[in-house]
């Protein structure tokens, strides 16, 4: 399921970097205010470009619709 998500999300934006999507949405379930703080901070220290901050968000936008779908 979240190997799924990834896949599209990568698709969906082409320059991501795979390794910072996967890691970083490993840790959450959906989009909160804490990782949205935290994926501003990651962004800025590990200087990641729109499409991979996009694709991030694209997976917690969508992760609970896929577990629910699974479900």
């Amino acid at each position: 399921m979240n190997n799924l998500l990834i896949n599209q999300a990568l698709t969906k934006f082409p320059k991501a970097k795979r390794i910072a999507v996967e890691n970083f949405t490993m840790g959450y379930n959906h989009l909160s205010m804490e990782a949205s703080m935290n994926l501003e901070a990651d962004t800025a220290c590990y200087k990641w470009n729109s499409h991979t901050v996009n694709a991030i968000r694209y997976v917690l936008n969508h992760k609970h619709s896929y577990k629910t779908l699974a479900d």
